[in-house]
């Protein structure tokens, strides 16, 4: 990844916080017996987590914290980082019920075997480590991942569904940057229907937004709607529409 591409990434990664102020096994594999199975993503809501990850990440107090044991619960999210070529994950959540601002610890991940899916409601035990190969410079190492719920209803390749705001707008501008590699892959997708075939982030206008082909009639500008289907020519061709509340 060049510096002008992971500088667009970063800056995509902190967007939402920005607009706010204007929060089992070594290195992979996760203990999953005893979990329940749940259908919807879970709502993680932390203020100190953001306050936290504000502190870190816009104060440059990161420093102060590399070597520190953490123990984070959240949702475990999965993206691809198309720039760098590299599978990404997360454990994230919300600062408060509006949803529209959030915190994501990214996870050094060396053997990606028996990892919950994305959505999955997990707590995450690493070391707080500084590294270039982090998307935002920083990441926990050496997770012992415990899943408390899995998630069971998504398994697209890009379920955009299971990310934060934050993470989804990382995710999608890869797919707008880079269609390319996105070709053929299955997706989910949250948004607002800017139009008849555009979907705009869930929360900010001007953030990012996609064209997509839906089935039968488009909701109303404004509504909230999920998307699924197939990345097609940089488009998201959506087999269903669902109105989400």
């Amino acid at each position: 990844m060049n510096g002008k591409d992971k500088r667009l990434l970063l800056a995509a990664l902190l967007l939402a916080a920005v607009l706010l102020c204007t929060a089992c096994g070594g290195n992979g594999g996760g203990s999953q017996s005893g979990s329940a199975a749940v259908s919807e993503v879970p709502v993680v809501l932390n203020q100190a987590e953001y306050l936290l990850y504000q502190n870190i990440f816009y104060n440059q107090t990161g420093g102060q914290y590399a070597g520190q044991a953490f123990t984070k619960q959240g949702v475990f999210g999965v993206i691809y980082d198309a720039f760098s070529e590299k599978t990404r994950y997360y454990v994230w959540g919300y600062l408060d019920n509006t949803r529209c601002c959030d915190w994501q610890w990214e996870i050094r991940i060396d053997d990606p075997k028996n990892l919950p899916a994305s959505g999955s409601l997990v707590s995450v035990k690493g070391t707080f480590a500084a590294s270039e190969d982090a998307l935002d410079g920083y990441w926990l190492t050496d997770p012992e991942i415990t899943v408390l719920s899995r998630y069971t209803a998504g398994g697209q390749e890009l379920d955009m569904y299971t990310l934060s705001d934050t993470l989804e707008r990382v995710q999608m501008l890869n797919v707008l940057y880079k269609p390319e590699v996105f070709e053929g892959k299955t997706f989910s997708a949250y948004g607002r229907v800017f139009s008849a075939s555009v979907l705009q982030d869930p929360y900010y206008d001007g953030s990012w937004q996609a064209p997509f082909t839906a089935k039968g009639t488009v909701p109303a500008i404004g509504t909230t709607v999920l998307l699924t289907g197939t990345v097609t020519n940089g488009t998201l061709s959506a087999d269903t529409l669902k109105t989400l509340e």
